[in-house]
């Protein structure tokens, strides 16, 4: 997880990944939450789910060291949005 933010206020998105428990995180004061409450119902976990399964490949077939390297690289320098094991 990105250390220097603070995500305690943040929308907190549940999601499962082959198995696997997520919490995507999105400050609502940001233009990305903005978007996203409009969004069709559904449409925004597909968009993680997706995003998951593309840049880290099958989480189910890491280890929880390896989820916590790759969502640390993937979160590196986040801004409004990181995705953690939940």
């Amino acid at each position: 997880m990105n250390t220097t933010l603070d995500t305690t206020n943040w929308a907190q998105f549940p999601l499962t990944v082959n198995g696997v428990n997520f919490i995507s995180k999105v400050d609502t004061t940001g233009s990305m939450y903005k978007q996203i409450k409009v969004l069709p119902a559904g449409i925004f976990d597909s968009m993680n789910k997706g995003a998951i399964l593309e840049i880290i490949g099958d989480p189910s077939e890491m280890t929880y060291d390896e989820l916590v390297m790759e969502l640390e690289r993937i979160n590196e320098g986040a801004s409004q949005a990181v995705i953690e094991l939940a």
